[in-house]
C-alpha cells in the first residue's frame, strides 16, 4: 500500500506540474489521468475498512485478543487482521470481486507483495525448523515451556503434540492443503536440531537425491489460476512437498538407522517381556532375600548389583546385548492392581462396584449354590475367605486386620530403562510405564506359578501327603486338595501362555512388520503406541471387571500356597486321630480348618466362572481375543459344566 500511495502522490505532483505550467491541461485531462487512481484508492479504501471493522468486532467480542499463555507474542494486534490472516481476507476478495479486472489485478499485486514476508517465515520453518515470527503472524505456534526433557521424567508428557501446533484460525487458504506437512516438517527439523545436528539449508540437489525430481501437480489441490500466478506461480507447493519429504527421511534414517529403533525395541521386549529370559530367573533365585522384605526395606543398590552381575554373566542371552547397561531396577511404591485401576477410573470415570455384570451373564444363579455372595466381594484383591481378611507377602499368611496390605518387595519389583532424545520420541515415559505395566504383571503370574510348584513339590515331598491313610474320608478331602492345586496351576499356566504367545509375541511380529515398511516418523510413533494399547488391552489391564476378577482369582492361588503348611499340620493330626474317631473330619479341631478349605474351593469356583462369562461378554463388545484365553481356561467346557 506504501508503493501504491507513492505513485499516487507522483502522480499528484504531476498533475499539479501540468497544471501549473501547462495552458493546454484542462479539467478533462484532469479526469482522464486520476480516474484509474480514483478506482484503485475506492479499491484501498474499503479493504482498509473491512479490516478495521474486523478488528472492532474482534475487540468487542475479546476473541483471541491478549496474549496467549505459553505463546510468543508482542502485541495485541487482534491475529485475524494479521499475517495468515490478513492474508486470507485478500484472497477472499479477490476471489469475490474477481469480475472486476481491474479490481482482479489490484488484490492479486496486493496479495503477491504482503505474501513474500509470509513466505520467508514459510521457507525458514520448512528448511530450518526455525520460527522468524517477531510479530506473531505465521501459522505455527511455538510452546517454548514444553521442553525434550520433560520425556523421559513427565507420563503426560505431550512434547511431539504440543511443543509445536498449528493455529486453524489464521492459516491462509493456499496453505490449508498442506498445514500438516508444513507442521511435520518444521517438527522433524527441530528434532534434528536439538540432536546436534547441524541443518544445511536447502540444497536442490541433495532434494532432488532424496525425494525425486518429480514436480507435485498442482491440479490436485483447489487453487485458482490466479492464486497461483499471485503467489510466485504456486513454486511453495513444490517447495513445501520436498522440504517434507527430506526432512522425514533424514528424521527416520536417525531413528531407525542411527539411533539403532528397531534393535531398542528388541532390547525392550527381551526385558520387559520376559522373553528370552533365563538371566531374570537367576537374578530371582539371587535376590530372592531381599524381595521378601518389604518394599521400604529394600536396597535398590544391592538390587542394581546383583542384575548387573547377571547380565554380564557370559553364559546368558543379554550378555550380548549392546543395551544391557540401560536396563535398571526400580520399586513401585503402589500395588499392581491399585495403579492399574486409577489409571483406568481416570480415564474412563470412577467405576463403582454393582451387579449389572453377573445380572447380565446370570451368573449369580447359576453358582448361587456356592454360598452367600458377599464373601466373595468384600474386596478388591479378593483377599476375603469365610469373612476372615488375610494378606499376603513373600509366602507368609498374615491378618492386616482390615488395614491396608503391606508391599512387600516381589510385588513391588520393577524394571526401568533409559532412553535419551530422539529416541525418547518413541519411548517415552508413557510407554515405559505401559512396558512396566505389562512386565509387572507377567512376573507376577510367574511368582504365582512358582509358589503353586513349590506346594506341588512339598505335597510329592510329604510323607504324610504321599502315602495312603486307609481312610476314605481322609483319602477323599486329600484328593479334593490336589486337584484344586492343580487347578490353580493350570490356570495361571493357561493365562501367562495366553499373554506370552497369543498377545505379546503376534503383536510383536505385526509391530516389526510395519516398521520395516514404515514411510513416516508420525507412523512409528502411531504404530507404537497403538501396539502398547492393544497388548493392555488384550492382557485385560484396561477393564476394570476383568482386573478385579483375576486379581481375586490370583490372590486366592497366593492365599491357597501359603496355607499348604497349615494343611499339612492339619492332615498330620488327622493322621494321628484315624484310629480312634469314626470319621476324623469331623472333630471340632479340624473343622475350621476344613471350611476354610471349603471356601477356597468356593471362592476359585465362583471365581474363574465368572472371569469366563465375563470374558465371553467382553469378547462381543471390546476384543475378540478374549476368546482364545476362554478356550484355554473352560477347555472342554470343563468350569461351565462343574
Amino acid at each position: 500500500m506504501r508503493e501504491l500511495l507513492k505513485e499516487y502522490l507522483i502522480l499528484i505532483t504531476q498533475l499539479e506540474h501540468q497544471f501549473c505550467s501547462s495552458s493546454s491541461f484542462t479539467l478533462q485531462k484532469f479526469w482522464f489521468y486520476v480516474h484509474p487512481t480514483l478506482h484503485t484508492m475506492s479499491n484501498i479504501y474499503s479493504l482498509i475498512m473491512d479490516i478495521r471493522n474486523l478488528a472492532r468486532d474482534v475487540m468487542e467480542e475479546d476473541i483471541d485478543m491478549l496474549i496467549i499463555d505459553g505463546f510468543h507474542r508482542n502485541n495485541n494486534i487482534p491475529q485475524q487482521i494479521k499475517g495468515g490472516g490478513l492474508l486470507s481476507i485478500l484472497i477472499d476478495r479477490m476471489t469475490n470481486l474477481s469480475g472486476d479486472l481491474a479490481t482482479k489485478k489490484l488484490y492479486m499485486y496486493l496479495l503477491s507483495k504482503s505474501s513474500q514476508p509470509y513466505v520467508t517465515m514459510l521457507n525458514s520453518w520448512i528448511h530450518n525448523g526455525e520460527i522468524q515470527d517477531p510479530y506473531g503472524e505465521f501459522m505455527i505456534q511455538e510452546r517454548k515451556g514444553v521442553k525434550k526433557e520433560h520425556l523421559e521424567e513427565d507420563f503426560n508428557d505431550a512434547y511431539w503434540e504440543m511443543r509445536y501446533t498449528i493455529n486453524k484460525d489464521v492459516v491462509p487458504p493456499f496453505l490449508i492443503p498442506f498445514k500438516s506437512k508444513i507442521l511435520l516438517a518444521g517438527k522433524y527439523l527441530n528434532v534434528i536440531r536439538e540432536c546436534g545436528i547441524a541443518i544445511q539449508g536447502p540444497q536442490q540437489q541433495l532434494m532432488d537425491d532424496i525425494v525425486g525430481k518429480d514436480s507435485v501437480d498442482k491440479t490436485d489441490f483447489n487453487f485458482s489460476n490466479d492464486i497461483l500466478a499471485a503467489m510466485d506461480d504456486g513454486k511453495f507447493v513444490d517447495s513445501i512437498e520436498n522440504a517434507y519429504k527430506c526432512a522425514n527421511r533424514t528424521l527416520l534414517d536417525l531413528l531407525l538407522k542411527d539411533q539403532q529403533l528397531i534393535a531398542r525395541l528388541r532390547s525392550i521386549k527381551h526385558y520387559f517381556f520376559l522373553d528370552q529370559s533365563d538371566f531374570f530367573t537367576h537374578f530371582l533365585d539371587l535376590a530372592s532375600v531381599e524381595l521378601k522384605k518389604p518394599s521400604s526395606q529394600v536396597s535398590l543398590t544391592k538390587l542394581q548389583s546383583l542384575l548387573d552381575l547377571v547380565l554380564r554373566n557370559p553364559s546368558s542371552v543379554a550378555h550380548t546385548d549392546p543395551f544391557k547397561e540401560d536396563v535398571k531396577v526400580e520399586m513401585s511404591n503402589v500395588r499392581l492392581v491399585d495403579q492399574l485401576l486409577r489409571i483406568i477410573n481416570v480415564e474412563t470415570g470412577p467405576v463403582t462396584r454393582t451387579n449389572s455384570m453377573s445380572e447380565i451373564f446370570g451368573a449369580r444363579k447359576d453358582i448361587g449354590r456356592m454360598g452367600n455372595e458377599s464373601e466373595y466381594e468384600g474386596s478388591e484383591d479378593g483377599s476375603v475367605i469365610g469373612g476372615e481378611r488375610l494378606g499376603f507377602a513373600g509366602g507368609v499368611v498374615w491378618n492386616v486386620g482390615g488395614n491396608k496390605q503391606l508391599l512387600m518387595g516381589i510385588d513391588a519389583l520393577t524394571l526401568d530403562y533409559t532412553v535419551t532424545f530422539p529416541l525418547s520420541l518413541v519411548i517415552s515415559r508413557k510407554a515405559l510405564t505401559k512396558y512396566q505395566l505389562l512386565f509387572r504383571h507377567l512376573l507376577h503370574l510367574k511368582y504365582v506359578e512358582q509358589l503353586l510348584c513349590n506346594t506341588w513339590t512339598e505335597h510329592s515331598k510329604s510323607f504324610y501327603w504321599r502315602r495312603g491313610s486307609g481312610h476314605p474320608t481322609i483319602e477323599a478331602w486329600k484328593s479334593r486338595v490336589f486337584a484344586l492345586r492343580q487347578n490353580m496351576l493350570v490356570f495361571i499356566q493357561q493365562f501367562a501362555y495366553y499373554i506370552t504367545n497369543e498377545v505379546l509375541e503376534p503383536q510383536w511380529r505385526n509391530l516389526e512388520a510395519k516398521l520395516a515398511k514404515v514411510s513416516t516418523v508420525d507412523q512409528v510413533l502411531q504404530y507404537h503406541s497403538d501396539f502398547l494399547d492393544t497388548c493392555l488391552k488384550e492382557c485385560m489391564l484396561t477393564n476394570a471387571k476383568l482386573l478385579r476378577t483375576y486379581s481375586k482369582l490370583a490372590s486366592a492361588c497366593v492365599l491357597f500356597s501359603n496355607t499348604t503348611e497349615k494343611f499339612m499340620k492339619s492332615l498330620t493330626i488327622l493322621e494321628s486321630q484315624v484310629e480312634s474317631v469314626t470319621d476324623p473330619l469331623q472333630t471340632d479341631t479340624q473343622d475350621r480348618t476344613l471350611q476354610q478349605f471349603e471356601k477356597f474351593e468356593e471362592y476359585f469356583l465362583y471365581h474363574i466362572k465368572l472371569l469366563i462369562e465375563c470374558l465371553n461378554f467382553y469378547s462381543a463388545t471390546e476384543t475378540v481375543q478374549f476368546l482364545c484365553l476362554v478356550v484355554r481356561l473352560d477347555y472342554n467346557l470343563y468350569f461351565t459344566k462343574k
